[in-house]
């Protein structure tokens, strides 16, 4: 059978909603025995698979990921595919991804083992299921439904970040078994630059709906993303601009563009 990158997101997806344990009870369970001790049926799994590498109870975002793809493609392809076998240290599977050279820090694609970093090193991990021309969206386990990046959260969730985020190390690219016109080829990302920073109430298209897209990112509102800047992108803006301490003129100009930058990269 073909080991398609549509067979492990379809595993993840499954898992979403999932909460760790307080003990070694009701692994199985979505809900039930919900605490913070770090016991999950993924954990649990994994160890007995590869004691050696695989702790329990232990942080589980990269325990999670493999368990995903232990479960869509079996123990010998899931190996191959995370370019050579588990592990729950983060820092260690990215490692593998850079030995054969299926490192990639930009332009993600479906499928994609995205990795996070803090101030001293790669320190989370999830798979991502969608990409576009500004985010990338995540199913992470052990964070939670907060925005932006969280380590040891507690459940399986539904992430999205801005593609520059700052805190995004790099992406493993597994070798799936899927035409290249599948696996998400996404236009090349336009940069942060091009949402010119003279946009304001009357001013229609492209970088409209880049800045429609950023202020729902950043304020969590609900913009129709119609590529016309009207009365509520207007307020939205002032919102934005007002939440910052800049002159709330709906203005979409210099010092609201760099600041908006600046919140894009986390």
């Amino acid at each position: 059978m073909a080991n398609t990158v549509d067979k492990v997101i379809k595993i993840a997806t499954a898992e979403v909603g999932y909460l760790e344990k307080k003990s070694n009870k009701n692994l199985d369970s979505k809900v039930e025995n919900a605490g913070y001790n770090n016991y999950t049926k993924y954990g649990r799994d994994m160890h007995k698979i590869c004691p050696s590498v695989m702790d329990f109870p232990a942080a589980w975002c990269d325990a999670f990921v493999d368990w995903c793809f232990y479960k869509a493609y079996g123990l010998t392809a899931a190996k191959k595919l995370l370019c050579g076998g588990f592990n729950d240290y983060t820092v260690a599977s990215a490692q593998m991804y850079k030995n054969k050279k299926a490192w990639h820090t930009s332009n993600p694609k479906v499928g994609d083992q995205i990795f996070f970093k803090d101030s001293s090193r790669i320190c989370h991990t999830g798979l991502v299921y969608k990409v576009d021309s500004r985010y990338v969206y995540t199913i992470e386990g052990n964070t939670s439904g907060s925005s932006g990046v969280v380590k040891n959260g507690g459940g399986v969730f539904k992430k999205f970040y801005t593609l520059y985020n700052s805190r995004i190390a790099g992406y493993g690219r597994p070798n799936y078994d899927v035409p290249k016109s599948v696996q998400n080829n996404s236009k090349k990302v336009p940069p942060l630059a091009s949402c010119t920073p003279n946009l304001k109430q009357g001013s229609k298209g492209t970088q409209v709906r880049y800045l429609q897209q950023d202020l729902n990112f950043v304020l969590g509102c609900k913009l129709e993303i119609d590529g016309k800047f009207g009365p509520d992108t207007k307020k939205q803006l002032q919102n934005f601009q007002k939440k910052h301490s800049l002159t709330a003129d709906g203005i979409y100009g210099t010092k609201t563009h760099t600041k908006m930058k600046a919140k894009l990269k986390g």
